[in-house]
């Protein structure tokens, strides 16, 4: 059976490069990027099996554009894509949503965070602004954040390659 191939997108080199050398050990075959525009070029080359992304790179959404660009561009729009970041997020459940949305627009109110939807079958939702100010609701496979369990990790990347 062929190596699974992993595509990591993060700035931050040194943990990276840990993470790369921790799964490559496991057995994937791996390339690291550290821009959202160095990401897509090596996907394209690399055609990954899976993508593990960083969210605040040379932006403060680089990692959700670069998934929303990779969701749009054929030959990756099934490829599943973790987000592995520092970034605060807010667990949302249907209440949590609906008062979000009631509040959006309100004077005082500051939608400065990521609002983060655990979907029935795993996946993730994140509802964010971009870096323009725009509201953008994107659909992920998974979502982990940092500091990184590497069992969790490692469970994560089993639900998606599997042998």
């Amino acid at each position: 059976m062929a190596t699974k191939k992993i595509l990591l997108v993060d700035d931050d080199k040194i943990f990276i490069s840990a993470i790369a050398a921790m799964l490559t050990a496991k057995g994937y075959e791996t390339k690291v990027a550290h821009s959202a525009d160095e990401g897509f070029e090596t996907a394209v080359s690399f055609d990954p099996d899976l993508f593990i992304l960083d969210v605040n790179m040379e932006t403060f959404n680089a990692g959700f554009d670069l998934a929303k660009r990779l969701r749009v561009s054929e030959p990756f729009k099934t490829t599943p894509a973790i987000m592995l970041t520092g970034i605060d997020t807010m667990a949302a459940s249907a209440q949590i949503v609906e008062m979000y949305n009631e509040m959006e627009g309100m004077p005082g109110f500051e939608s400065n965070k990521v609002l983060k939807i655990q979907n029935a079958d795993g996946t993730v939702s994140v509802d964010y602004k971009t870096d323009s100010g725009q509201k953008y609701f994107l659909m992920l496979d998974g979502f982990i954040g940092k500091p990184v369990d590497s069992d969790r990790l490692l469970a994560e990347i089993g639900r998606f390659l599997k042998d």
